[in-house]
């Protein structure tokens, strides 16, 4: 529904009253998506409740509150001034703003990344945790025969819990709009683009086909080298479903494109033109440049890690790459680790890389999860850290855990990073590999079950590995981690 200039009048009221009333105020600006209020007395800014008045966010920069409104922040200081009486100010250049041009040192935009990342997808926890569990239910019910594995109502199941990972860039889409200041609907279009079934196809085609064949070589299926063309360029195959780094890319470039755009077409004809032109411009962009960043980055990744592994020092590699393996997941690249594990796994017999680190992976941030269940004084962190353990070790779904607890509050994922290397240490010494492909969860171990004679010295080795891995990060992050400190990153959202 559009806002009528009652809405304006409305919030521009409840913004005066919650920086101290209009006697409190000195003066009062705005920019292209930002009110920005000096008041006389700063104690009096009720900042934390201007934050629940339905704007994008609020901050205090120096003395001065920044509320920021976005698109609508020209009539809400129409209304702020009509409300308070003060003399208008001239349009704030953003591009002047000594905080916001303000030069940052290189570590300063490496850590902006990732909570930034964290910030688009904690939004979409709730799906990702429903679905995840609904597959940890499917899953305890087949183990169980209480219900059978091929019956209408597990296939209907299995389906409606992929639903969020296979149209994960299509939540992200909209987590990053609200996190990035652009309009929901047309963030969410580009990640639909991402996933549409014609798409996929035409990049499968372009990818090519690779069909196992028990007892000889595979049925290798050339690809086409693209999936189509835009403006006589080819686009870049790949598989985007479950990926998260491609919308956030999109997303963050979309509002750099549509600001630009709401700056210089007139407000008459605004609501027809951004929408067409954004998506004109964006289209060539995310299909062309920032979705195969991402998909052409995990290739190259695969191919060194494969060169690495092949050295005489490839043993050294394990415990390093399960230490930092939650950052492989992270950025999505580990979705072009099945390469790497048929490559280790043709050469060597067994896969004793990248499935050792992915189930201990798993297992670590449970034990941190769980961790910050036990030691958080806080009933809505608590109940969350609790969720994201057992998502993590019993269906094997990792994002609630990464982004609603390790990557957010950061001493928990360092406690897992320290379990996981133990845990990556003890894989190498005893030779520990896989025989098979699946994603690591508890019902999955058998993949270390040598096939050949039925061994299970890899399965009880990779056992042992995972219980002292998960001691090792449950210690060390009841040590790490501080409730005080996660208090203020939620404070903080």
């Amino acid at each position: 529904m559009a806002k009528t200039e009652k809405d304006f009048g409305k919030l521009a009221s409840q913004i005066v009253e919650l920086v101290g009333g209009k006697d409190n105020i000195a003066h009062a600006a705005h920019c292209l998506t930002r009110l920005r209020i000096t008041p006389k007395d700063t104690s009096l800014v009720k900042l934390d409740e201007i934050k629940k008045l339905g704007v994008i966010g609020s901050q205090m920069i120096g003395d001065q509150v920044q509320v920021i409104i976005g698109n609508d922040v020209n009539e809400v200081y129409d209304a702020f001034l009509k409300e308070t009486g003060i003399a208008r100010e001239a349009l704030i250049d953003e591009n002047l703003d000594p905080e916001l041009t303000r030069k940052k040192s290189f570590k300063e935009i490496l850590g902006s990344i990732f909570p930034a990342i964290v910030a688009c997808v904690f939004p979409i926890l709730p799906a990702l945790l429903a679905c995840g569990l609904l597959q940890a239910v499917v899953m305890l019910l087949i183990n169980l025969n209480i219900v059978a594995a091929d019956s209408p109502t597990v296939a209907t199941l299995t389906w409606v819990y992929n639903v969020a990972y296979y149209f994960l860039p299509v939540l992200v889409a909209y987590a990053a709009s609200r996190r990035f200041n652009v309009k929901a609907a047309m963030a969410i279009l580009m990640g639909l683009i991402l996933v549409y079934p014609d798409f996929v196809s035409l990049c499968q085609q372009g990818v090519g086909q690779t069909i196992p064949n028990p007892g000889g070589p595979p049925t290798v299926i050339p690809g086409t080298g693209n999936a189509g063309y835009l403006f006589g360029l080819p686009i870049y195959p790949a598989t985007y479903s479950n990926t998260i780094i491609p919308a956030i890319l999109i997303v963050f470039v979309m509002s750099y494109v549509e600001k630009v755009l709401n700056k210089f077409i007139p407000k008459i004809v605004r609501f027809i033109f951004v929408p067409l032109l954004e998506l004109v411009i964006m289209l060539p962009l995310a299909l062309l440049v920032l979705a195969p960043i991402g998909a052409k980055l995990s290739s190259a990744f695969a191919g060194l890690l494969i060169a690495l592994f092949n050295t005489p020092f490839g043993k050294i590699l394990i415990p390093v790459f399960c230490a930092v393996y939650p950052w492989i997941v992270i950025t999505g690249m580990h979705f072009n680790l099945m390469a790497v594990a048929m490559a280790i796994g043709g050469r060597y017999g067994k896969n004793p890389i990248t499935h050792p680190a992915g189930f201990l992976f798993q297992y670590t941030q449970a034990a941190a999860c769980l961790a910050v269940g036990l030691k958080s004084k806080n009933a809505e962190r608590k109940s969350m850290a609790f969720s994201c353990a057992f998502s993590d070790a019993i269906p094997g779904i990792s994002e609630p855990g990464m982004y609603g607890v390790t990557f957010k509050y950061k001493t928990p994922l360092y406690g897992a990073m320290i379990g996981s290397a133990v845990g990556g240490i003890i894989c190498a010494l005893l030779n520990v590999g896989s025989y098979a492909g699946g994603p690591p969860n508890i019902f999955t171990f058998p993949v270390f079950i040598n096939p050949a004679d039925h061994s299970t010295t890899d399965l009880r080795n990779m056992v042992i590995a995972v219980v002292v891995g998960f001691a090792v990060a449950l210690v060390a992050t009841m040590l790490l981690y501080k409730d005080d400190k996660a208090d203020e990153i939620d404070a903080q959202g």
